[in-house]
């Protein structure tokens, strides 16, 4: 790969972190495995020594087995999502092939919830190359003038209303609307 290549604006932050932290639990959960079977073993071996004499194990067998091989599998995951985790970082366009390991073995290596997430998030991620419009640009501040407004103005009448015709009462000078038969002031007649 080029180096120019891996440039990009916006890094896989959250899914670097989210992944790197599910890779780190995973890890000091399967050395608590592998501890939990080196107790368990020794604990089954002085039981078995001491009850059935050191040939035999009993009834628990080679339970410890599980503790040691299930804390060996998960420490290889872990350790894997660790590294995956390390290569979306530094190679952030080569992220769905990163995330789909990470999610992968997060399943299968149990490394839990921050491990999927991480995973998702890198599967998901869209790098934004160096050089390129940025998707956000934020607004610088203004120190200018502020910009005037329009001044307010009526918007264009279609068509001028209509005034109602009116007359003027010849004994109280009220003016009055030309279809009414008497004054409402004053009860003259109008013609």
């Amino acid at each position: 790969m080029y180096p120019q290549q891996n440039q990009v604006q916006n890094k896989p932050t959250a899914a670097y972190v989210l992944s790197l932290l599910g890779g780190i639990i995973g890890l000091l959960a399967s050395l608590s495995l592998i501890a939990l079977g080196a107790l368990a073993y020794i604990a089954l071996d002085n039981y078995s020594g001491y009850y059935y004499g050191y040939d035999a194990y009993g009834a628990l067998g080679w339970g410890w087995t599980i503790y040691i091989g299930l804390g060996a599998w998960m420490l290889i995951t872990s350790i894997l999502i660790i590294a995956f985790a390390g290569k979306l970082k530094s190679n952030p366009l080569e992220h769905s092939k990163w995330g789909a390991l990470i999610l992968v073995f997060s399943i299968i290596g149990v490394g839990g919830l921050f491990g999927l997430i991480g995973g998702i998030l890198a599967l998901v991620y869209k790098p934004i190359l160096v050089g390129a419009a940025p998707q956000y640009v934020p607004q610088q501040p203004y120190y200018g003038q502020p910009p005037q407004q329009a001044a307010y103005q009526q918007p264009p009448q279609q068509y001028a209303p209509q005034q109602p015709i009116t007359r003027i009462c010849p004994q109280c000078g009220r003016v009055v609307q030309e279809n009414l038969r008497f004054c409402p002031n004053c009860g003259k007649q109008l013609n």
